[in-house]
């Protein structure tokens, strides 16, 4: 098949998010299976149990749609399999949750191995393919990494950007209202840096997610699951990877590192002093847990991730123009 634009691209991801989403509630509320909420959660969310899960599968299948309709580029495969390959890992989880009826499925420590071992594999095969390389960009700058810390960064971006998403993933609407503005940014530059073979995963799944938010929002009607945070975390790094953007990635995703570092503080803060910095961690729970509704917190936060994305991306954009002019 002939390459598609990206409008096209992004509609077929829209239409692929629309028909999966239907049948994964219909199913799922036809055998009274769904999400099952942690007991140390805020008390607002026990209204959330059995909202149907896994929602994620709707960008998997996205992101195929997306592979087929670009021409099936062989620069494309490996993000392709790295988004595929985490949703799996995601969603053995959600099932195993949904089975047991209970929040108990995959330990986090396996499924972060599992993460772990699914982006070294990831990161050989695309640096031996000469599809992405030690090359980075930086604001109007451009430098190279040694082989060693570039592999060690790209492993640890994506292991820590499936992280951040999937704790991220708490409020109805937050994770994935998070990840379009950092999408966009990211498929912005890989196609400004000419790595254009990789946006048509990027374009469907956007599309995915712009439907998956209207059945995400308040009050959710299904939920993305692992399948989701897992994949979205490792489409994002893949993106960053292969554009030579992964000094970006955080700012782009600056919702997700502030929700990740909250964690990292109580738990530190807790074991070192045995008092807590935050009401609640992920952050997004202590601004419940002060009075915040959740409409409220998820709103502040996806527009904070949204000026950041943009400024970031529009600051890196003029700067690299700037810097290619006087060269």
């Amino acid at each position: 098949m002939t390459a598609a634009a990206t409008p096209v691209v992004m509609l077929a991801g829209a239409v692929t998010a629309a028909v999966v989403i239907p049948l994964l509630i219909a199913i799922q509320q036809r055998a009274r299976l769904g999400q099952h909420v942690y007991e140390d959660a805020p008390a607002t969310h026990s209204a959330k149990q059995g909202t149907p899960t896994a929602g994620g599968v709707a960008f998997l299948a996205a992101a195929l749609a997306g592979f087929a309709l670009t021409g099936a580029k062989p620069q494309s495969l490996p993000l392709l399999i790295l988004t595929l390959a985490a949703g799996l890992i995601g969603l053995t989880d959600d099932m195993l949750i949904m089975r047991a009826r209970r929040a108990l499925g995959l330990r986090a420590r396996a499924k972060f191995t599992l993460v772990a071992l699914v982006a070294a594999a990831y990161v050989a095969w695309v640096y031996t393919t000469g599809v992405a390389g030690v090359q980075q960009t930086w604001f109007g700058t451009s430098f190279t990494l040694p082989l060693w810390a570039w592999a060690l960064l790209a492993v640890l971006a994506i292991v820590g950007a499936a992280n951040a998403v999937n704790l991220t993933d708490g409020l109805d609407g937050l994770a994935a209202g998070a990840t379009v503005p950092a999408l966009i940014a990211l498929q912005l530059t890989a196609r400004y840096q000419g790595v254009t073979a990789v946006q048509g995963i990027g374009d469907a799944v956007l599309g995915s997610l712009l439907v998956f938010l209207w059945f995400n929002r308040h009050p959710a009607k299904i939920f993305m699951g692992d399948t989701g945070s897992l994949a979205l975390g490792a489409l994002l790094a893949g993106l960053a990877i292969q554009a030579g953007a992964l000094l970006l990635l955080p700012l782009f995703g600056i919702v997700f590192v502030a929700e990740a570092l909250s964690v990292i503080v109580q738990v530190v803060s807790f074991k070192t002093t045995g008092r807590r910095v935050l009401r609640m961690s992920p952050l997004h729970h202590h601004f419940e847990l002060s009075g915040w509704r959740e409409t409220v917190v998820t709103a502040a936060f996806i527009m904070t991730a949204v000026v950041i994305a943009a400024a970031t991306w529009v600051t890196w954009w003029s700067t690299t123009v700037r810097a290619a002019r006087l060269s």
